[in-house]
């Protein structure tokens, strides 16, 4: 599976940030939210084997809806929506691919095929225009002969007719039974009917949510034994190397299918089915408890024992997609902890280098996890959803930061009243009333930008 496709062509293209991956004091919260908020969406290639020992290029995509235009569907549009839809959006994406390999100076190139994929698509509300858990996927498949080749994607919106170009990018279509490693592909599931479903997200995972792994195996034995292990990714500027093991098993009790042809279709998202055939090929389809793995970057390798190199090996991040902001970076997660913590706490979580402050912040945590036999705190993401959702609801002209007004660290603190009350005096400033089980916050507007200011706590 050939990996890391990113367009710079204007829109974002953003890759699963990882836990406390930035520990730089000069990225602010802001950023860190306006990182958090960016559109998002996934492209990857795939290459499957045919019969005939060419190979089909896939082109897999998803595109959020917070990515894609949408536009209140008028009387002077020609559209005919399914009912109760509201907005629609017009979605082309373009592959043209070349023979050769790409230089820094590509012209005059031979195409070697082409393809397109279009859709309209609805929604019914304004706040589903803007959902990053709804979105459009589908995939772009060509037919190469063994050989380099090249392609180039453009991506059109609205139908406008400034499309917008992806780098190019360089592919290597292998001889299959020549080819000395084998491909993994990501699965997000297997459906009744055997249909396994990729996870569509380029080369990461849903963090805390199992999955699996089709693994093909050149040269498979029934002799043999095959092993996995997966390492975290230790990433540099240059390479990514592996640390610590995380998960090791042998696959003697994972699926086996042998003499298959993999192929992919187009649901509501795309997925590989299989046939048999004399010309087929070996594959395992392995099993991955990641509800056990930490948000992070992982190497993956499948070995035999009597092969020096691996017979797979991949690479795949943890992707948490609703992560509260502050914990892209370590600085500004403790900064974000002031509400709950004594100043001489903060202090000491504060000192020390990056990995010990890494180190006390999780043991923090740690110990008021409500299901520590799981790698996903809940109480953790709750506490800094707060700080988030606080930062934008208590935001004002006269506060920009929400979470450090009066009501925001009420709601950070205690989260949502159970009763909100506004009262408008005849004489005197608005008065709002928040309301929870065992105690009530008052507080009242000081100025015309809407702040108010805690005055009284039953």
């Amino acid at each position: 599976m050939q990996k890391r496709l990113f367009l710079i062509i204007g829109f974002l293209v953003i890759s699963a940030p990882l836990l406390l991956a930035q520990r730089s004091n000069r990225v602010s919260y802001v950023n860190l939210i306006n990182r958090a908020n960016a559109p998002q969406i996934f492209i990857d290639d795939i290459l499957l084997p045919t019969e005939d020992g060419k190979a089909n290029l896939s082109l897999i995509f998803r595109f959020d809806n917070d990515f894609l235009p949408y536009k209140k569907i008028s009387v002077s549009d020609d559209i005919t929506a399914p009912e109760g839809m509201q907005y629609y959006t017009i979605a082309r994406l373009n592959s043209e691919i070349y023979k050769g390999k790409a230089g820094r100076r590509s012209s005059n190139l031979e195409t070697a095929t082409r393809d397109f994929w279009i859709d309209t698509l609805y929604t019914k509300t304004f706040d589903e225009t803007e959902s990053k858990s709804l979105y459009a996927s589908g995939s772009l498949t060509n037919t190469l002969n063994p050989g380099l080749y090249n392609y180039v994607l453009q991506l059109s919106l609205m139908e406008s007719t400034e499309e917008r170009n992806s780098n190019r990018q360089n592919i290597h279509i292998w001889d299959w039974d020549k080819k000395p490693f084998g491909e993994i592909y990501l699965i997000k599931e297997k459906t009744k009917d055997d249909k396994l479903v990729l996870m569509n997200m380029d080369d990461n995972v849903l963090f805390g949510k199992d999955f699996m792994m089709l693994v093909r195996i050149p040269n498979y034995s029934n002799e043999n034994d095959y092993n996995i292990t997966i390492s975290k990714a230790r990433t540099g500027r240059r390479d990514t190397t592996k640390a610590e093991t995380v998960y090791s098993a042998e696959l003697a009790n994972q699926e086996v299918m042998k003499g298959i042809i993999p192929q992919l279709t187009n649901g509501k998202e795309p997925a590989i089915t299989y046939k048999n055939s004399e010309n087929g090929y070996d594959y395992i389809l392995v099993s991955i408890p990641n509800s056990g793995f930490e948000n992070a970057a992982y190497i993956v390798e499948v070995t035999s024992p009597d092969q020096d190199k691996p017979v797979a090996k991949s690479f795949f991040k943890s992707y948490w997609r609703d992560m509260p902001a502050s914990l892209l970076n370590l600085d500004v997660a403790i900064d974000n902890m002031k509400f709950i913590v004594s100043e001489a706490e903060l202090k000491r979580l504060k000192s020390g280098d990056g990995k010990e402050k890494e180190q006390k912040f999780r043991a923090f945590w740690e110990s008021k996890d409500p299901t520590p036999n799981t790698v996903y705190n809940e109480l953790m993401a709750e506490y800094f959803r707060r700080v988030d959702f606080a930062f934008k609801e208590y935001r004002n002209p006269g506060n920009l930061n929400g979470h450090e007004t009066d009501q925001g660290e009420v709601y950070i603190k205690y989260g949502p009243p159970t009763k909100k009350d506004r009262r408008f005096p005849t004489n005197g400033e608005v008065v709002e009333v928040w309301t929870y089980p065992n105690r009530t916050f008052v507080f009242q507007k000081t100025t015309g930008f809407g702040d108010f200011v805690l005055k009284a706590t039953d």
